[in-house]
């Protein structure tokens, strides 16, 4: 038994490195209040999450954490990281009795930021007859020319991009940055950088060491886009006098 629970705290840790080592970065602005993220579709469920049904689990003396337990997801025909597309929401068991309320405080939230929205469709789930699904298209959302480009950067790219490439050095996970020195030195990394910052050992007997390093193509150009949307971030930035950048 003592070798089982030992065992089971041994890959919970694994499992929790894992979880952060995948951890997506969060890009904020730092020397002025941080718009709505609701730029994306993915955005969205979040601030719905968050505005709607957290409340009303609050009101209802229920204590819930959004990411461990999802009701609103993207459909996924739609991209989503775009800012119109269709969100699936699954009424919560407990607020199945009051699907219209839901529609009207949804509506009603989206509309205070002047997103637009089509008619709720519901969605049946054969799997799941008891299962109240609704369909939520949204088919104008202005909000995201009031917003910084996304960055989607994983903590384990972070360290590939933000440390090892550009120089940055984080404090207790955090990376802080000026707007401008951030595309000075976006703008002096060159292919021989990237191909440095991704290369992995790979056999090669002709060597005398038996290993030669190669630069990986997929993480080089995983690292290109992750370069060219951090670039986009701080322009933005700039572009709306923000001056100072964070991630975390």
């Amino acid at each position: 038994m003592v070798l089982e629970k030992l065992a089971l705290s041994a890959r919970e840790r694994e499992n929790g490195a894992d979880r952060n080592m995948n951890k997506k970065l969060t890009f904020t602005l730092t020397d002025r209040a941080n718009p709505l993220r609701t730029r994306s579709i993915i955005d969205l469920c979040d601030y719905l999450a968050d505005t709607v049904l957290a409340p009303r689990f609050a009101a209802s003396g229920v204590t819930w954490t959004h990411e461990y337990m999802d009701f609103f997801g993207v459909d996924n025909t739609c991209d989503p990281l775009q800012p119109t597309g269709t969100i699936i929401l699954t009424v919560p068991p407990m607020f199945a009795g009051n699907v219209a309320s839901l529609e009207a405080a949804i509506t009603e939230e989206l509309a205070r930021l002047n997103i637009k929205l089509g008619a709720f469709t519901p969605e049946s789930r054969p799997a799941d007859p008891s299962a109240v699904v609704l369909r939520i298209h949204v088919i104008d959302n202005p909000t995201a020319l009031l917003q910084p480009p996304e960055v989607n950067m994983s903590t384990t790219r972070g360290t590939v991009v933000l440390r090892d490439l550009l120089g940055y050095q984080p404090a207790n996970g955090r990376y802080e940055f000026a707007a401008d020195d951030l595309l000075k030195r976006v703008s002096a990394v060159t292919e021989e950088k990237i191909a440095a910052c991704t290369a992995s050992p790979v056999r090669d007997k002709q060597l005398a060491a038996g290993v030669r390093r190669s630069p990986s193509p997929v993480s080089m150009k995983a690292v290109r886009r992750c370069l060219d949307e951090v670039n986009q971030f701080a322009q933005w930035a700039l572009g709306h006098n923000y001056r100072r950048l964070a991630a975390f």
